[in-house]
């Protein structure tokens, strides 16, 4: 293979390549020659030569020479052609299809159940009551009002007439109670949008009394 130091004209590469056959049999009558001038033009597996870019004229020079004005400088391998530069890398090819997903793995056993926890000892049982006096013909006073009370007051009576209304845990209307509905909210019963409830004493009450609330009378303030 040829390899040539600088581009040759139109005209110089067709003489060249019509010369072709005669390079061949000067390259191979090199080689085999012994003679000094010859032996100059070969150096380290190379053989230099100019070759005429007009008429295609081919000349043996040493490795140190250089060609005159006009002509081109050839070299020639005694191994053969030089190796080529390596060509430029292709272009990434397209991305193959994505493969198709995997089975599913199978679900792991369930673990065991664990020992049912031992049952907890009974506890002792409780002293039996012993109280009386509680709960019995209560709350049977008539509501009524007497001295002045605190919104919320509970008053505990004897008499047929309370000094308020009989906490039975009765309902009562919020919009005519708003004062009372404020501190009690739904804590003992109602709905809260129209209802709250009184608290039910009648069963705490001593026997033959009544617990009343007091409906109306002065609103509690915080110290």
């Amino acid at each position: 293979m040829l390899f040539l130091r600088r581009t040759l004209s139109l005209s110089g590469r067709k003489l060249l390549m019509s010369r072709l056959a005669l390079v061949i049999t000067l390259v191979a009558a090199i080689i085999g020659a012994s003679t000094m001038g010859l032996a100059a033009a070969v150096t380290t597996g190379v053989i230099f030569a100019c070759v005429n870019n007009s008429s295609g004229t081919l000349k043996i020079i040493g490795s140190n020479d250089t060609c005159p004005h006009n002509w081109t400088l050839l070299t020639w391998s005694q191994q053969g052609g030089a190796q080529g530069p390596t060509g430029a890398t292709g272009p990434t090819g397209a991305t193959g299809p994505i493969g198709a997903t995997g089975a599913s793995g199978t679900n792991g056993a369930n673990g065991s159940s664990g020992p049912t926890g031992a049952t907890g000892a009974t506890g002792a049982t409780g002293p039996a009551s012993t109280a009386t006096g509680f709960g019995a013909n209560t709350n049977w006073a008539a509501a009524g009002h007497g001295r002045e009370c605190t919104l919320g007051e509970i008053i505990l009576t004897a008499g047929s007439v309370a000094n308020g209304t009989p906490a039975n845990g009765q309902l009562l209307p919020i919009s005519q109670n708003t004062a009372l509905f404020s501190l009690l909210g739904t804590t003992y019963g109602g709905n809260g949008q129209t209802t709250f409830a009184l608290p039910d004493l009648r069963a705490v009450a001593p026997n033959g009394l009544t617990y009343s609330i007091c409906l109306q009378g002065i609103f509690p303030s915080q110290n």
